[in-house]
């Protein structure tokens, strides 16, 4: 497995401080030195604050959650 699809496989748990101290400077040290996986992680915490930020009134649909889940695209 070559680097880059290691830290997409980290990202999300990166992102969720879910990952040992091993993980986290394995992630760490790839997004330094990885612009490509760097501007991936910027865009995913962009997401995830403009997400937070969002007003909702109500739940988000079980359908549009897949709908949502089936546009990511794997690298």
């Amino acid at each position: 497995m070559c680097e880059c699809d290691r830290c997409e496989q980290l990202l999300q748990s990166f992102l969720d401080r879910q990952l040992d101290e091993w993980e986290r400077a394995e992630a760490e040290e790839h997004l330094v030195r990885c612009s490509y996986c760097r501007r991936r992680y910027v865009f995913e915490e962009k997401l995830r604050m403009y997400v937070r930020q969002s007003v909702v009134d109500e739940p988000m649909r079980p359908e549009l959650k897949l709908k949502l889940a089936a546009l990511r695209v794997e690298l």
